[in-house]
């Protein structure tokens, strides 16, 4: 892994801080909300036990069964539809008294009159045979009871649509009304003359002896009401519920209900939406929005009051920024639940306020690690390209001068300045150590000339005085010692020699094919009595080279093959062409090179004969012009630049059987 990929994988580590600032967040929203729990709740527990004696007493003489009298704005049309009916999912549903339905019924009272909604649908353990024509048939049976008397009225119309009602006395005076058929039953929408708190009402599907089920029709508590809005703030909205969740009070009047309606809150993306419901709480519950006169709450908090505990809920409208906070504390009294204290707390600014904190939050952690990852990304690839430069420079000085020139960043004061430095120093060493070396074999063979002439002479001068059969071996193994030694010399000598021709060299462009059919010619010439093969491409093969050095260089490869092997061996030279290079290979059967000595075969003064001769091996020890790469290039030659290193054997890669060793 490159070193600009490595520091933006850790430039990764940076999205921890808008992590970290995200769990802040929802830290700081966890500790506002239970902050205004415990304020809520608190507000209800003082409103619940400060309640005046004489609303308790009302509570401990309140009928068993009632029915809520809603106010109405405005009296709904009868149709049989409840459109204009406020809270219609609300209704009040109960058995029939005979048992054969189900009735659904709602109340409200507008200019002194009384209307009633109700849906009457076939009871499921109804006995047969009823059934929806059974129910149609036998109508609908009103009773009203009020200071003034008792009223009946039978509705069984003989077809749906509009009604007209007389009490069966013809007291009450006339009421009207409207039939509607259902899939399960029927629909019947109704106006009376008077409507009041004194009132009770009962409605079954007629049967014999089945006596009415009355309810009183209770209007919400006004005074009550007043209570709650002078008790709770503003900011508030406190309810009075009986144990079924029934509306008895709201804190709320009609006028500051209007002004609410009003100033409708803001509206929200659903992308705020989503982003506050991960900062607070995935689970909080999503509602329509709320009703302005609600009749009846179901909410999870106030079926937990009405049950006996305390209970704190959250919510959250669907279209608007409104979070509600909702806290109620049941009402005990004589050791039973009378009904619970509702307040709720809109708050409006929570929700934008989250918004637009995690708003500035992300902006600024994305900004901050954008930002901090393309610094580490450009300071990767500065501290990158700068040991490139470094690296480029240390490969050039090792690999083409022997006097490298000052390496780059050396006036730099940070790490890479002193790395750079010190390897300047070390390639310095490096290279006067390798011209020692260098110069070392023409310096050893001109001081071992006189010492080897003068042994030589000794030698060859007590030759001639008369030796007995023992000094005389003595001396003839010391002669061949001195010759050797000699050899070697004579051998540093060469290679001293050659340095220079490779020098002076003259490169020329040649066919390449044509110029190793010449060699090897003579090859054939010179070893008439051994095999030798020529195998090469056909066309010609032009190659920009410096054919002296390598006639020797082949002629020193030739030379090792038909030492090595017997007359029954053969040795193949091939000159082939592989992609814009030359490989010229020279090949021979019979014995082979260890597999460990293949990375020595072409040092100094190295051998691997069984019989050393007179002629020690110097091995290739000079140097190759050009780029130290005997390669053949067909496309684009390559001119001798003046420069020198020491290099394996340029022209030869490997000798033995059944292989070829590539001279490139």
């Amino acid at each position: 892994m490159k070193l600009k990929t490595k520091v933006l994988a850790l430039s990764l580590l940076t999205l921890l801080l808008p992590w970290s600032a995200w769990k802040l967040l929802q830290e700081l929203e966890r500790y506002l909300r239970e902050t205004q729990e415990t304020a809520l709740l608190a507000s209800a527990r003082m409103v619940a036990a400060s309640m005046p004696l004489e609303f308790r007493t009302e509570l401990l003489f309140a009928p068993d069964r009632y029915l809520v009298l809603r106010p109405l704005q405005r009296a709904p049309s009868l149709d049989g539809y409840p459109d204009e009916w406020p809270g219609a999912d609300q209704a009040q549903q109960f058995p029939s008294p005979s048992g054969r339905a189900t009735l659904r019924l709602l109340a409200g009272s507008h200019a002194g009159r009384l209307y009633l909604l109700v849906d009457v649908e076939v009871a499921a353990t109804a006995p047969p045979p009823a059934g929806v024509g059974e129910l149609r048939a036998a109508g609908l049976a009103l009773l009203t009871r009020n200071p003034r008397g008792m009223n009946r009225f039978t509705l069984r119309p003989g077809a749906p649509g509009p009604l007209q009602l007389r009490s069966e006395g013809g007291e009450l005076g006339q009421g009207e009304g409207y039939w509607l058929d259902t899939q399960s039953g029927f629909r019947v929408e109704l106006s009376l003359p008077e409507g009041n708190e004194n009132t009770a009402v009962s409605l079954d599907i007629p049967a014999p002896a089945s006596p009415p089920q009355w309810l009183r029709l209770v209007p919400p508590w006004e005074r009550l009401s007043a209570w709650l809005a002078t008790t709770v703030g503003e900011g508030s909205r406190a309810w009075f519920v009986d144990p079924e969740g029934w509306v008895l009070a709201d804190s709320r009047s009609g006028s500051e209900l209007r002004g609410a309606a009003a100033s409708a809150p803001p509206r929200t993306t659903w992308l705020q939406r989503l982003a506050y419901r991960l900062v607070a709480d995935a689970d909080m519950q999503l509602r329509e929005e709320a009703s302005a006169r609600p009749v009846r709450l179901t909410e999870d908090a106030v079926s937990r009051a009405l049950a006996g505990q305390e209970a704190i809920g959250w919510s959250q409208e669907l279209d608007t920024a409104v979070v509600r906070n909702t806290a109620s504390v049941p009402l005990q009294l004589e050791g039973m639940t009378r009904g619970a204290v509702v307040l709720q707390s809109s708050s409006e600014g929570l929700l934008l306020v989250t918004n637009r904190a995690l708003g500035r939050l992300l902006f600024t952690t994305l900004v901050l690690t954008v930002g901090l990852a393309a610094g580490l990304w450009y300071f990767a690839s500065r501290l990158s390209r700068r040991v490139r430069r470094l690296s480029g420079a240390v490969s050039r000085a090792m690999g083409e001068r022997l006097g490298p020139e000052p390496l780059p960043l050396q006036s730099d004061r940070d790490e890479l300045g002193d790395l750079a430095r010190n390897t300047e120093k070390l390639l310095r060493a490096v290279a006067d150590y390798s011209q020692y070396l260098q110069t070392l074999a023409g310096k050893l063979s001109h001081e071992l000339k006189t010492p080897l002439a003068i042994t030589r002479s000794s030698l060859d001068n007590l030759s001639s005085q008369d030796l007995d059969a023992e000094s005389r071996r003595f001396l003839q193994r010391a002669q061949e010692g001195g010759e050797r030694q000699a050899a070697i010399v004579r051998a540093m000598s060469e290679a001293s020699r050659l340095e220079a021709a490779i020098e002076a060299a003259e490169w020329e462009r040649v066919d390449l094919a044509e110029w190793v059919a010449r060699c090897v010619a003579g090859y054939r010439t010179v070893h008439a009595d051994r095999r030798l093969e020529l195998r090469a491409d056909e066309g010609p093969l032009p190659l920009h080279c410096a054919p002296d050095l390598l006639a020797q260089a082949l002629d020193k490869l030739v030379d090792n093959a038909f030492s090595l092997t017997g007359p029954e061996d053969e040795v193949t030279i091939g000159i082939h062409r592989a992609g814009d290079h030359y490989e010229l290979a020279v090949r021979n059967t019979g014995s082979s090179l260890p597999d460990d000595f293949r990375e020595r075969l072409f040092d100094s003064l190295v051998s691997l004969r069984a019989k050393r001769g007179s002629e020690p091996g110097a091995g290739p020890v000079h140097r190759a012009p050009g780029r130290g790469r005997a390669r053949g290039r067909s496309q684009r030659p390559q001119p001798a630049r003046g420069r020198r290193r020491r290099v394996p054997h340029p022209f030869a890669e490997s000798v033995g059987p059944n292989s070829f060793g590539n001279c490139r």
